[in-house]
C-alpha cells in the first residue's frame, strides 16, 4: 500500500527525471525547425507576531493561503485556478535581484527581449502586461502603456512571497486578462527581534548590499516596525550598459486592540540605467536575408542612452475583526514616479555593402520622454461567515478605486545613418525641428473602479460552489497640451463573471472548474489616431489539486482555454505623427494548454519547485499566433540542506524551438524585392547552481553560478538580436543577528 510519502517522492522524482522525455521532444523540434540560513522547513507555520494580522516566516517553497483569486483566504488546493509561488526562500536561494529573474523562474512564464530595459513576459500565449500588484494593489491601471515601469523599481528583496495566478483574475484586478495576476506580498513586522546585513559580488563588477531589520517597538510588543534596504550597482555583459539600482522599505504596525490593527508602509526606489537601446536598434539580418553574426554582448546604445525612474509610495491599512467572525480590511496607497528616458531608433536592417543600418518604416533619430505619474488607489472589503439551509458558507464584499495621472513629454531628434563597421554615437541634440516625428506634451489619466462579490457555498462537505463577479466603471482621457484635442474612451457597468467549484476526492485530492470573463482596456492607437475598443473574452480552467504535510507541500495539473476578440497587435505601420507605434484589433484568438506544477517541501531538507507546461495560441482561421515565444516550457528548482551546514542547489529551464518570421521590404532590400525571412531560436537548456554553507550559526557564504554551461540564445524573434545572459558568478555573505 503506498503512503502519501511515497506517492510523494514518486511524482517528484518523476518530475525530476523529465528531463529525459524534454530531451527528446528538444531533439523532435531541432529536427523540426531544420525542415523548415540554510533556513530548514517546518512543519508547523511558524507566527512570531502578537498582532491579528498573521505573519509567516517560512524556509519552504510554498505557502498555505492566499486571497488574490477571489478575496477569500484559502489553501492553494482550495482555490479553483493554477497558482505558482515564489518565497522569499527560493529568492535568497536562486539569489534573484529583479522581478524579471523571478518570472524567469516561473513555469509557463516567456521573456521576449526586446531591448535593454524593455522584455516583455507572456504567459499563457498573451503578454503579461497588467503590472506587478503591491499587497495586492494595482500599481497601474488597466489602459496604462507604462504598466511595465512600476516592476522596475520593485525589488525581491521586500518580498515574503511572490503569487502568480494563472489566467483571469478580473473579479479584484477588474482585468480580466487570461494571462496571469502577479502580486508581491511584501515583509511584515515581527515582534521578535531580527536582522540580517548581505554583501554580494558578481560577474561584470556587480555589487550588492542588503540590510533588514524587524522587531518590536513598544515593550508589549504592539507596535512593531521593519526597514529593509539595498543598493545594487554594475555593469552588463552588454557592451556599455550599467546600472545603479536602491530600494528603502519601511512600515510599523500597530495593534490598536487585540481585533484592530493599523499599519503604515512608505518605500523609495530609484532606478538609473546607461547605455541603453531600444527596440528596432539591434538589427539582426543584412538587407539581402541572410543572418548577422554578432557577439553575445553586441548593442547600439551608448553612454548618452540612459533611462533614470525615481519613485515612492505610501500605503496605510487597517483591519478589524468582529467578535462574530466578520472581518473588515481597508487599504490606501499613493505613489509618485519620474522617469527620463532618452535612447535611438536607427533601423532593422544592415546594408551588407555599406555597413549601414536602414528602414522602409523609420528613419534615424533620437527619442527623448519625460513622464510624471501619480497613482491613487483604494480598497476595502469584507467577509465573513453566514448559515443557510443548514450549512456555513462564506461571503466577501469589496470595492475597489484606482486613478493614475501621467504628465507625458516626447521630443524627437535626428541622428545620421548608424553604421555597423563604423559606429558613429553622435549625442542627439533635441532643439533642432528636423525630425519627422512632432514633439507633444500631454496629460494622460486613467480611472477604474468596480464592485465585487464572492460567495462560497458548501453545498456538501467535501464540495464547494464559488459564484462572484465585479461591475466596472472605466474611462480615459489623453489630452494633448500643444493642440489643445483630447482621446476620451470609457466603459460603464461592465460585468466580469466568476464561477468555480472544488471537491474533495479524498484527504490530499481535489478535482476543480473555473470559468472567468475577460474584460481588459489598452493603451494602444489605430491607424486612426483613436484608442482601440477594450478586449473582451472568456476563460475556462478545470485540473486536480494536491496537498501533502499539512499544506507544506502543492501539486496541480490544469487544462484551460481562453477566447478574446479586440486583441492589440502591432500593424507593422511605423509610428503616427506624434510618435506613437500603430496597432490594430484582431477578432477570434484562442489559446489552449497544459500545466503541471509541483512546490514545497518533500522534506524537512528538500525543497522543489517547477513544472511543465505546453500552450497553443492560434487565429481565427487556425494559423498560430505568436510564434516568437515557446510552446513547451520546463522549469525546476531544487535545494537540499545537509546536517552539517551545507546546502546545495540547482535548477534548470528548457523551452522549445521559436520561431518568428518577417519580410524586408523591397525598397530597401538588396535584390531590390521583398525578402520572407525567418529567425529562428533552437530549444535550449539553462542550468543554474548553488551552494551555502554555515560558518557559524550567524554567518553564511553562498556561491551561485549561473548559466553553468554558457548557452548561448536570442531572447528576441522579432528580427533583432537581443541575446540572453551569459554564464556569471555571484559570491555573498549574509551575517544574521
Amino acid at each position: 500500500m503506498f503512503t502519501q510519502k511515497s506517492l510523494v517522492l514518486m511524482m517528484a522524482s518523476a518530475l525530476c527525471g523529465a528531463s529525459v522525455s524534454v530531451s527528446s521532444l528538444a531533439a523532435d523540434n531541432n529536427a523540426a525547425s531544420n525542415t523548415s540560513p540554510p533556513v530548514k522547513t517546518s512543519r508547523k507555520a511558524q507566527n512570531t507576531a502578537t498582532s491579528v494580522e498573521e505573519v509567516t516566516v517560512t524556509g519552504s517553497y510554498t505557502t498555505r493561503s492566499m486571497n488574490g483569486a477571489t478575496g477569500l483566504d484559502m489553501t492553494l488546493r482550495e482555490t479553483p485556478q493554477t497558482i505558482t509561488i515564489v518565497t522569499s526562500q527560493m529568492i535568497q536561494d536562486k539569489g534573484l535581484v529583479d522581478m524579471e529573474q523571478v518570472l524567469d523562474h516561473v513555469p509557463g512564464v516567456s521573456k521576449s527581449g526586446d531591448a535593454s530595459e524593455y522584455s516583455l513576459m507572456y504567459v499563457r500565449g498573451f503578454q503579461l502586461d497588467t503590472g506587478v500588484q503591491v499587497d495586492g494593489m494595482i500599481t497601474t491601471p488597466a489602459n496604462s502603456t507604462y504598466s511595465g515601469d512600476a516592476s522596475q523599481s520593485l525589488d525581491p528583496v521586500l518580498a515574503e512571497r511572490i503569487e502568480i495566478l494563472k489566467g483571469a483574475a478580473g473579479i479584484l484586478g477588474g482585468q480580466g486578462e487570461p494571462s496571469a495576476t502577479v502580486n508581491m506580498i511584501r515583509k511584515r513586522p515581527t515582534t521578535d527581534f531580527q536582522a540580517s546585513l548581505t554583501g554580494a559580488v558578481g560577474s561584470w563588477d556587480t555589487y550588492r548590499a542588503e540590510g533588514d531589520i524587524s522587531g518590536s517597538i513598544s515593550e508589549s510588543g504592539n507596535v512593531r516596525g521593519r526597514l529593509i534596504g539595498s543598493y545594487m550597482e554594475g555593469d552588463s555583459y552588454i557592451d556599455r550598459y550599467s546600472r545603479d539600482k536602491s530600494v528603502t522599505y519601511g512600515i510599523v504596525d500597530w495593534d490598536l486592540t487585540p481585533q484592530t490593527l493599523l499599519s503604515l508602509a512608505v518605500d523609495q526606489s530609484s532606478v538609473k540605467s546607461y547605455g541603453v537601446y531600444n527596440w528596432s536598434s539591434n538589427p539582426a539580418f543584412y538587407t539581402d536575408g541572410t543572418l548577422i553574426d554578432h557577439d553575445t554582448s553586441f548593442s547600439t546604445g551608448y553612454e548618452w542612452a540612459y533611462r533614470v525612474i525615481e519613485q515612492w509610495s505610501v500605503m496605510p491599512y487597517v483591519k478589524h475583526e468582529f467578535t462574530n467572525g466578520w472581518v473588515v480590511k481597508g487599504t490606501y496607497r499613493f505613489a509618485s514616479a519620474t522617469q527620463d528616458v532618452s535612447n535611438a531608433t536607427y533601423g532593422a536592417y544592415v546594408d551588407k555593402a555599406t555597413g549601414n543600418v536602414v528602414d522602409a518604416r523609420v528613419s534615424p533619430h533620437a527619442l527623448f520622454s519625460g513622464r510624471e505619474s501619480d497613482t491613487t488607489s483604494f480598497n476595502i472589503v469584507t467577509n465573513g461567515g453566514f448559515g443557510l439551509f443548514g450549512r456555513d458558507h462564506e461571503v466577501v464584499f469589496g470595492y475597489s478605486y484606482s486613478k493614475n495621472e501621467f504628465d507625458l513629454l516626447f521630443d524627437y531628434a535626428d541622428l545620421p545613418t548608424y553604421n555597423l563597421n563604423n559606429p558613429n554615437p553622435i549625442a542627439p541634440d533635441y532643439s533642432g525641428e528636423s525630425s519627422p516625428y512632432d514633439q507633444s506634451e500631454s496629460l494622460e489619466i486613467g480611472e477604474q473602479s468596480g464592485a465585487y462579490t464572492t460567495l462560497r457555498f458548501s453545498l456538501a462537505d467535501p464540495l464547494k460552489l464559488m459564484l462572484g463577479g465585479r461591475v466596472s466603471n472605466w474611462s480615459y482621457d489623453n489630452t494633448n497640451k500643444l493642440t489643445s484635442s483630447i482621446v476620451h474612451a470609457e466603459e460603464k457597468n461592465v460585468v466580469t463573471p466568476y464561477a468555480g467549484i472544488v471537491y474533495d476526492v479524498n484527504s490530499f485530492l481535489s478535482v476543480y472548474t473555473s470559468y472567468t470573463g475577460i474584460f481588459k482596456p489598452v493603451g494602444d492607437y489605430g491607424a486612426d489616431g483613436n484608442l482601440l475598443e477594450p478586449t473582451e473574452g472568456t476563460n475556462t480552467e478545470a485540473g486536480i489539486k494536491m496537498a501533502f504535510f499539512d499544506n507544506d507541500l502543492n501539486i496541480s495539473a490544469a487544462v484551460y482555454r481562453a477566447n478574446k476578440d479586440n486583441v492589440s497587435e502591432y500593424a507593422n505601420m511605423g509610428r503616427l505623427p506624434n510618435g506613437n507605434w500603430i496597432y490594430r484589433s484582431v477578432d477570434g484568438i484562442k489559446t489552449d494548454g497544459y500545466e503541471i506544477e509541483i512546490a514545497g517541501a518533500i522534506s524537512e531538507q528538500w525543497n522543489i519547485s517547477g513544472g511543465y507546461t505546453d500552450n497553443k495560441a492560434e487565429d481565427k482561421d487556425g494559423n498560430p499566433r505568436q510564434t516568437y515565444i515557446p510552446t513547451k516550457q520546463f522549469k525546476i528548482t531544487n535545494s537540499y540542506s545537509f546536517v552539517n551546514g551545507l546546502t546545495l542547489g540547482a535548477s534548470a529551464r528548457w523551452q522549445n524551438y521559436s520561431y518568428g518570421d518577417t519580410t524586408i521590404p523591397a525598397a530597401i532590400s538588396a535584390t531590390g524585392q521583398a525578402i520572407d525571412v525567418r529567425q529562428e531560436q533552437p530549444s535550449y537548456w539553462l542550468v543554474d547552481v548553488m551552494a551555502r554553507y554555515e560558518l557559524t550559526d550567524s554567518l553564511s557564504v553562498s556561491l551561485n553560478v549561473d548559466n553553468l554551461f554558457d548557452e548561448t540564445y536570442n531572447r528576441s524573434m522579432w528580427g533583432y538580436a537581443d541575446f540572453g545572459e551569459p554564464r556569471s558568478a555571484t559570491l555573498s555573505a549574509k551575517y544574521t543577528f
